[in-house]
């Protein structure tokens, strides 16, 4: 399918073909190991905070899930929701910023792209994961100005330690969304990085499934009062909490789109 052709079918099924004011890199496809990157055929998906979108050809990280190659399973792609749950990340990284999880890259690029960065270095523990994003080639669209800014390390997010100060964290080393043992996870990051602020993929589902009341039912005061004390009294990590939009609103519209998505709506 061509672009035109995706446009065309997006237009007769009435929603918008994706687009983002972010980076997309260009991907080789390729296999090393136990991963595969490939792009994938038109697809609906419905974002983290937005509607729904037409996508076509984007990139996708799959793991064989029953070591003969038969059966694999999607670790990452570059769909909207994907790319909704990260990018707080890219647009508040600042100084030395520190992404656990290389994925496919994606926020490590953008957060390089960000003047507010001098250096980002990023840990993957897998090295089939490193030999694949090497040959696919995804810094390669990058400014050389970004790419000086990049580091991929070889070492587990839960046991590394940085010789230099971290002004921001970025951790996404989980499959899925609403993983019950990431807080904990991040804490023990934490403990070794000493990070002055923390974002990590998921957040704002973990704020609201740890905080007490619905969003959907509480007055925006008292919903805004209780996911700060979560944050300072529960979570107590130096979180992400943007204060030039109202994020607590942001949170309790995510809880609504994760519901409707979960309920097929």
């Amino acid at each position: 399918m061509s672009i035109e052709q995706a446009l065309q079918l997006a237009a007769a099924l009435n929603v918008p073909l994706y687009t983002t004011d972010l980076h997309m890199p260009v991907y080789r496809d390729g296999i090393v190991g136990r991963w595969k990157l490939m792009h994938g055929d038109f697809t609906l998906v419905r974002g983290y905070y937005s509607g729904l979108w037409g996508t076509w050809g984007l990139p996708a990280l799959l793991r064989n899930a029953n070591g003969d190659g038969t059966t694999w399973e999607t670790w990452m792609s570059l769909s909207p929701y994907e790319m909704e749950t990260q990018e707080l990340g890219c647009r508040y990284a600042r100084g030395h910023t520190v992404v656990m999880g290389l994925g496919m890259g994606w926020i490590a690029a953008n957060i390089a792209l960000n003047p507010a960065v001098q250096a980002v270095t990023v840990i993957e523990r897998d090295p089939e994961v490193i030999d694949l994003f090497t040959q696919a080639q995804a810094f390669a669209g990058l400014p050389a100005e970004a790419i000086a800014k990049l580091r991929i390390v070889e070492a587990d997010a839960l046991h590394w330690q940085p010789n230099c100060p971290v002004d921001f964290l970025y951790a996404d080393i989980w499959l899925h969304l609403e993983e019950p043992r990431a807080v904990d996870e991040l804490r023990l990051m934490q403990a070794n990085v000493q990070a002055k602020a923390i974002y990590f993929w998921g957040q704002e589902l973990a704020i609201a499934r740890l905080a007490d009341g619905d969003p959907a039912t509480l007055p925006a005061a008292i919903w805004s009062d209780a996911v700060r004390r979560i944050v300072d009294d529960n979570i107590a990590l130096p979180l992400l909490l943007p204060e030039d939009f109202d994020y607590p609103a942001l949170i309790a519209h995510i809880v609504k789109q994760r519901r409707q998505f979960q309920q097929g709506l």
